[in-house]
């Protein structure tokens, strides 16, 4: 990216995307590191929990995640009672659901992509295990709830970057249905970060030209810039997204709970 000098705008989650020291590099969307703060800080300062239960996809994706949430929890002075994890590729996880449940685990703590986390909810109901149950937005993703009963999943919480069907908006419900029926697919959280991401590079353009200079600054400069559900604020890494959602499935439908803001913003 710097070798080119062009602006590069991203909705990669890995917190260390924008950690590398580059000034052309801009991330639009919420990252896992995010996540590993506020996961904890909403489940134990809000839902009252001091037992939870870590599981999470071992790949980079969710043994990075994992990580950062144990570091959290530690500063909220909790420790997990099991830290568990799974292969990309496996369908059975009720070994570590079963550990969870025997130390006595008083939540869990999911962290994972819609297909296993469908599967880890579900075997939870087959098992009888019954925890207050936290993790990132696959969660509240259509495509796990597809999969799920209203039963399986009434009452699961995740937070994570806006998702539009929880607006109360017309326009915004108006665009959500049009992107679903164009598209074929429903609109998420990405939708909306790549979304906001072009209309705001249109912004800058209008005012700076097609300089690439210009551009990259215009960017870092970002302040308050109001999207279709986040305002954008530039930090000094190139993150612009600060604001999450808190979400409660209703049966199959995800319902906001409210907004949380990454610390200092």
């Amino acid at each position: 990216v710097t070798k080119s000098e062009t602006p590069f705008l991203v909705g990669a989650t890995n917190a260390k995307v924008t950690a590398q020291g580059s000034k052309w590099l801009f991330r639009t969307h919420v990252h896992d590191g995010q996540l590993a703060d506020l996961i904890p800080e909403y489940l134990v300062k809000s839902l009252g929990k001091t037992r939870p239960g870590i599981m999470a996809v071992a790949d980079d994706y969710g043994l990075g995640a994992s990580k950062g949430i144990q570091a959290s929890l530690a500063k909220l002075k909790v420790s997990p009672v099991a830290i568990t994890s799974y292969a990309p590729s496996d369908k059975d996880m009720s070994a570590q659901l079963l550990e969870i449940k025997d130390k006595d685990a008083d939540s869990l703590i999911l962290f994972g992509r819609p297909a296993d986390v469908t599967l880890v909810i579900k075997q939870m109901g087959d098992l009888g295990i019954k925890l207050v149950t936290i993790g990132n937005s696959s969660i509240v993703a259509q495509t796990t709830l597809n999969n799920l009963s209203a039963a399986e999943a009434d009452g699961t919480y995740a937070i994570g970057g806006m998702i539009p069907q929880t607006s109360t908006d017309a326009k915004i419900l108006d665009w959500t249905k049009r992107v679903q029926d164009k598209y074929k697919v429903p609109a998420d959280n990405f939708t909306v970060s790549y979304y906001d991401t072009v209309y705001m590079l249109k912004s800058i353009i209008e005012k700076v030209g097609c300089d690439k200079p210009a551009i990259r600054d215009a960017l870092a400069a970002t302040r308050d810039w109001k999207g279709m559900l986040i305002s954008y604020q530039a930090d000094p890494q190139g993150d612009l997204a600060h604001t999450l959602g808190i979400y409660r499935n209703k049966g199959k439908t995800p319902e906001l709970a409210g907004p949380i803001k990454e610390s200092g913003y």
